[in-house]
């Protein structure tokens, strides 16, 4: 077989294989994650849902001043949790015209992914609200301390960082998280307690990956924390 003839049946058996029935095609995800004292937060807050959110952040001329530019999601590498990673993880940092902080990849549907959400300025490091957008709402959503029976899930539950650290090197984390948190339309979300007045609170994001292309959006409201010796105080809060 000639080159022209090698050419031809490669383009062909190419094109065979991207149009062959039943093969899995790679969708394409976004997660938008945006950061706000919880004074911003709170002030959009009607009922339960953020109506005005959304528009107030995207208008960059005054978002600007109040988003926290230093929690960029990061996607956690660990092999233990046995999962494969997705494909082609890019990351965008919040620029002016672009205030949400967003990681774009490629996966298969029923996939996990895994991302991590934690401050590094000294101030603002207690997590206090949370939202995540669905049905096209922002919806705010209750944090709680998990119970003692394992079979009660919660929309956002609280515990430990330490302990979600070393369910990760166990192998452990996506089991619990199956177990404890409420998906969001593919979304879960736990937060990692810290103590210590020097560490930020660890939100993790755990997505299972829908058969569509598909946009996860959260936001996140953060307070500052009152500090006494060595150890933060934590005040009283409602949900």
């Amino acid at each position: 077989m000639g080159i022209l003839g090698l050419a031809v049946a490669s383009g062909c058996l190419a094109a065979t294989l991207l149009w062959w029935p039943g093969m899995p095609e790679a969708a394409t995800y976004r997660l938008q994650v945006a950061s706000v004292p919880e004074r911003v937060f709170m002030h959009f807050v009607e009922g339960r849902t953020l109506p005005r959110a959304e528009a107030f952040l995207d208008d960059t001329l005054r978002s600007k001043y109040v988003l926290f530019r230093d929690r960029q999601p990061q996607l956690v590498k660990s092999p233990a949790m046995g999962t494969s990673m997705p494909l082609r993880v890019t990351d965008k940092l919040p620029k002016p015209n672009n205030p949400w902080g967003a990681m774009t990849w490629n996966g298969e549907a029923d996939q996990l992914v895994v991302f991590r959400v934690r401050g590094i300025q000294s101030d603002h490091q207690r997590l206090r609200r949370v939202a995540v957008e669905r049905d096209g709402v922002l919806t705010r959503l209750p944090m709680r301390g998990v119970s003692r029976s394992p079979s009660q899930s919660m929309p956002v539950p609280e515990i430990a960082d330490g302990y979600l650290t070393r369910a990760l090197e166990k192998s452990t984390f996506l089991a619990w998280v199956e177990e404890r948190a409420v998906p969001h339309q593919g979304l879960s979300v736990v937060v990692g307690r810290h103590h210590n007045r020097r560490e930020s609170d660890t939100v993790y994001l755990v997505i299972r990956m829908p058969q569509t292309d598909r946009t996860f959006k959260i936001i996140l409201g953060w307070k500052t924390v009152k500090r006494e010796g060595a150890y933060a105080i934590i005040p009283g809060r409602r949900n």
